[in-house]
């Protein structure tokens, strides 16, 4: 039996798949602990959980075009290319920024109802420290590859179009 780790996921139709059957199943576990009244730094911890773990699988097992399939990946490289990297890093940070100004106004404007607990607020922060590491991780991935000049950048190919008469 081949270890979970040794699966390698290059088509990008699969890796849509992955990254979908995550959160559905994230989704699906997270709904059922919330019908059993738990508090919601526990939820959120399960869900931290789930979604790094999702990523770091899917930093794993994911290849990209022109990458070796065989051996593992460095612990710390997240994705196949610098720009991507780079990309998920920034799109995570922004995630971040909106969820920390969001709590911050919410803090300044006073408890809106009932909705806003101790609860709650851990959960958010729990949130935002999960949003902070994945785009940690991303830049930190980012920038390990360009230090590296790991890898060449893709020529880009234009094609030639001909017309015959």
């Amino acid at each position: 039996m081949r270890r979970l780790l040794d699966l390698r996921i290059v088509r990008w139709e699969l890796k849509l798949a992955y990254v979908v059957g995550a959160l559905v199943l994230g989704f699906v576990i997270v709904s059922l602990l919330a019908l059993t009244r738990l508090p919601d730094p526990i939820i959120g911890m399960v869900r931290f959980g789930i979604d790094l773990a999702a990523i770091l699988l899917g930093a794993r097992i994911f290849r990209g075009r022109g990458e070796p399939i065989a051996p593992p990946r460095a612990p710390w490289r997240m994705t196949a290319r610098r720009r991507l990297s780079q990309v998920l890093g920034i799109l995570f940070a922004v995630f971040f920024v909106g969820g920390a100004l969001g709590m911050l106004l919410d803090a300044l404007g006073g408890a809106s109802g009932p909705a806003d607990t101790a609860g709650t607020t851990a959960g958010n922060v729990i949130a935002l420290v999960e949003l902070a590491l994945i785009a940690a991780l991303y830049l930190r991935s980012a920038a390990r590859l360009r230090s590296l000049g790991v890898p060449p950048k893709e020529p880009k190919l234009t094609p030639t179009v001909r017309i015959r008469p």
